[in-house]
């Protein structure tokens, strides 16, 4: 698996955008037909992801200050959505009214710490796997770069959590499968002893949640 990923990392990559493109567009036309609060935080992630995934797969292409500009985003993207997977979570569950806001004020707080923390970023430009990209350097914040590399794993929690609440209920697995995905293949890369290669295993998780979201969305729907 190592030497494929080495070997075809920007082929997986293309794929992949191309799976989060189609779930995006999935996810918009769900919106526009029922304007929930849900999808649109569905859709703000994979939007989050798609620029991602873009920003490394075009690494080689752009010029290092652009490349440095945009990978900025990236980490400042990544703050501000992550915590949306706790609006996710609570909205699948049925949060309205004064529940809703409430999570909306943890969410809230939570991406205003996720943005401070991709805004405090260090940046170093790293050659690897067929990708030049921008990954934090150690002149990072040490509360900042953990900071994000927690709210990573913590926000799934409540999908998983929920997920298992919504299958008790008999509503569907794919909220619960789009938590188990993104959890398991955030650890494959240490469980693997393959830690360099965590953003692109990360990767594959990351479509595999977005395109359950767009299963669950079409299952709340019906």
């Amino acid at each position: 698996m190592r030497d494929f990923l080495i070997g075809n990392g920007p082929l997986v990559v293309g794929v992949l955008l191309l799976v989060e493109a189609a779930v995006l567009v999935g996810l918009l036309r769900l919106y526009n037909g029922q304007r929930a609060p849900m999808v649109l935080c569905m859709a703000l992630v994979t939007a989050g992801l798609l620029f991602d995934g873009a920003v490394i797969l075009l690494g080689w292409w752009l010029p290092e200050g652009l490349l440095r500009v945009l990978s900025m985003g990236r980490f400042l993207f990544h703050g501000l959505c992550m915590p949306l997977l706790l609006m996710i979570s609570a909205y699948a569950l049925g949060a309205k009214g004064k529940a809703a806001k409430a999570f909306w004020i943890i969410a809230a707080v939570l991406m205003a710490l996720g943005a401070l923390s991709g805004l405090l970023t260090k940046l170093e430009v790293v050659n690897f796997a067929g990708f030049l990209r921008c990954t934090a350097s150690a002149a990072t914040p040490f509360w900042a770069d953990r900071y994000l590399s927690i709210l990573s794993v913590a926000m799934v929690i409540p999908l998983i959590l929920a997920g298992i609440w919504l299958m008790i209920k008999k509503k569907g697995p794919f909220l619960f499968l789009s938590g188990l995905f993104m959890f398991a293949f955030s650890a494959l890369g240490p469980a693997t002893g393959n830690i360099d290669l965590i953003f692109l295993i990360g990767m594959i998780g990351e479509a595999l949640m977005v395109l359950c979201f767009l299963l669950h969305a079409r299952k709340a729907r019906s």
